[in-house]
């Protein structure tokens, strides 16, 4: 493996070079598969076909045109091309391959829609095996995640068996009848009963030929410690199958029916089974959050099984874990808005609290609802009905609200000047946290640091200061609509537009990219964003001088952002012959980026004193200027 330039240094993909040559001819997504298998799974699904089994499209020439799901569209505006094997929508800018389209209407992942067409297709991917950490022998990532799918769904069927046994499951069926959990939904959510025996699942396994080295590494079986063999991990248990987004069982929930301290347990970690990530009932609700925008987060599993028998099917839980910032990130895929559910009592409240920030900090728009008289949602929707939990969801407070009623009840009566100024502090630090994720505008900032002073007795000016060093720099969301915008997002923007031309003009006249072969690399477009993905497909390609087919693009890129932007890029129309002026214009733009980054990390090494004897100087040169003593400074 050899490294072509900067091109592939992204974090997403490596660059492999052929015959030792040292020139880029394939990308490979790490850990994944090879650009030659993504390729074969994207033309085995002829993209006409695909996005005609979601919605109706009408031929119009060489393309077919339909109403794009991605918006509210009601006069067609999605064109699907057969000959590039792409689609767009000119309304809204949705566009890609037919991974794109995947991706984006069932919101999956890159990798798990390609798992899902290649599923249809018929084409086998190849054995994923995470790498060991730390030497750990005993890590159950071991199967690949189909293997784990097929070991699980297994384990779900000998479990839901027992539980409807009218012998074995008796005692687990009254519990459920207590709980008011319907026959239909145990058996639609396919949950099940481990029985309490040490080698119930062991025993059913070996007359089936699986062996306990393979349940060992699906989680459902643990080692002796002092003597040979292993025994069931599930014991006496309500079993609650988990699955992900596209179906598969990724592990289990155990409630327990007996008086082990243990209340709940989860399968461990595995290639497909990662608790951070994973939500109960996501699965069943995702097109629903999809429809409402919003997903309602509930504590437990029996939560999410009342709600969705009482026909409330966007909500969902973590399992059995505090919200993380993985599981917000897999969340905006599917809703703009989190209602967060909690007891109403004070360890509800804390829950709150960190969740909350988990949501801030993934820029998601949160919302917090508290269920009265301490009741979980089960009961509470078995006592109070549908509509009086909705109305719980609907009355839900904002980030802001939820902060400013728990700092007043902190100052009520709070003498101690330190307990004080902290409180203060942590709720100026939410609100540093909302304006970062864009949830307040300037008005409302006005208004709660009018609160604040009043509340507090200090200027205005005082609270804006403690602001300013939370934020550090000042956002946009804190400035007033009449100010003008900040010189260095201006400087931020241009840098942008010059490097998006750069890529347009080369994916739409690549013939120019001699002129400029050497002067750029992936590095030039940023960290991170759509416009280094597109980079970092693209310039390999045009390194190794092959075509910057857009399908081919497409299947190298992850983000439904970056394909979108790379269809609107690859659609955009210039006046012929303009491109090498374009393209100039923009490089000069991009060599002030780097000498401005050149200065930047000068400075850093900087001492003060330095620092100091440099603007002395320049205010010296400053004072000169115009002074005809001063050699010609004019």
């Amino acid at each position: 493996m050899k490294n072509v330039g900067s091109s592939c240094q992204g974090p997403t993909f490596i660059i492999l070079s052929q015959n030792g040559q040292g020139i880029a001819r394939g990308v490979v997504l790490v850990g994944k598969w090879d650009d030659s298998l993504i390729s074969r799974v994207q033309q085995a699904n002829e993209i006409v076909d695909v996005v005609s089994e979601y919605l109706s499209l009408d031929k119009r020439g060489k393309e077919y045109v339909g109403l794009c799901p991605f918006h509210s569209d009601h006069r067609p505006s999605m064109y699907v091309t057969p000959v590039k094997q792409i689609f767009k929508c000119f309304a809204c800018g949705a566009g890609g391959d037919v991974i794109k389209f995947v991706q984006m209407k069932e919101n999956l992942s890159f990798a798990q829609a390609i798992e899902r067409l290649a599923g249809r297709a018929g084409i086998a991917l190849p054995t994923y095996r995470p790498e060991r950490r730390g030497g750990d022998e005993t890590c159950q990532n071991t199967l690949s995640a189909a293997e784990l799918a097929k070991i699980n769904a297994w384990a779900m069927k000998h479990w839901a068996g027992n539980l409807w046994d009218p012998s074995k499951g008796a005692a687990a069926r009254q519990y459920l009848a207590q709980r008011n959990i319907t026959e239909q939904t145990a058996r639609t959510w396919g949950l099940g009963l481990a029985l309490d025996k040490w080698d119930d699942l062991i025993a059913i396994a070996q007359q089936n030929n699986i062996s306990q080295d393979t349940l060992v590494a699906a989680g459902l079986a643990v080692r002796r410690d002092n003597s040979p063999g292993c025994y069931d991990k599930f014991r006496n248990r309500l079993m609650f199958p988990i699955a992900d987004v596209t179906g598969r069982v990724a592990g289990f929930g155990g409630r327990t029916l007996g008086q082990d301290p243990a209340k709940y347990m989860n399968s461990p970690a595995t290639a497909l089974f990662d608790k951070s990530q994973l939500l109960y009932g996501l699965r069943q609700g995702r097109q629903d959050i999809v429809k409402a925008g919003r997903a309602v987060v509930v504590e437990g599993y029996t939560d999410v099984l009342m709600a969705h028998q009482h026909g409330l099917p966007t909500v969902i839980a973590a399992l059995g874990t505090s919200l993380t910032a993985e599981h917000a990130k897999v969340l905006r895929r599917y809703g703009d808005r989190i209602v967060l559910v909690f007891d109403s009592d004070v360890a509800g409240r804390a829950a709150a609290g960190r969740a909350m920030e988990v949501c801030l900090t993934g820029k998601v728009d949160v919302r917090l609802a508290f269920v009265p008289d301490g009741k979980d949602p089960c009961d509470y929707l078995v006592e109070a009905g549908r509509e009086a939990f909705e109305a719980v969801i609907d009355a839900a407070e904002d980030v802001l609200s939820f902060k400013w009623n728990q700092l007043a009840e902190q100052l009520d009566g709070q003498d101690s000047l330190p307990k004080r100024t902290e409180a203060v502090q942590q709720f100026l630090r939410t609100v540093a946290a909302t304006i970062q994720a864009g949830q307040v505008d300037s008005l409302a900032l006005a208004v709660l640091i009018g609160r604040l002073s009043a509340l507090l007795k200090t200027p205005k000016s005082r609270i804006d200061d403690q602001l300013r060093q939370l934020l550090k720099h000042k956002p946009a969301s804190l400035r007033t609509t009449d100010e003008p915008q900040d010189s260095g997002e201006r400087q931020h923007a241009r840098d942008d537009a010059a490097r998006r031309e750069i890529l347009e003009v080369l994916l739409q006249e690549p013939e120019l990219y001699a002129s400029v072969f050497g002067q750029i690399s992936v590095d030039d477009f940023g960290d991170r964003g759509p416009l280094r993905e597109i980079a970092a497909a693209a310039l390999p390609c045009l390194d190794a001088g092959d075509e910057v087919e857009p399908a081919r693009l497409l299947r190298q890129i992850e983000t439904t952002d970056a394909a979108s932007l790379l269809s609107e890029m690859t659609a955009a129309t210039a006046p012929k012959g303009t491109g090498r002026r374009r393209l100039e214009d923009s490089l000069a733009v991009l060599e002030q980026l780097r000498r401005r980054a050149r200065i930047d990390a000068h400075k850093e090494h900087l001492t003060d004193e330095a620092t100091d004897v440099l603007q002395s100087i320049h205010e010296h040169l400053k004072q000169q200027k115009g002074n005809l003593r001063c050699g010609g400074l004019q």
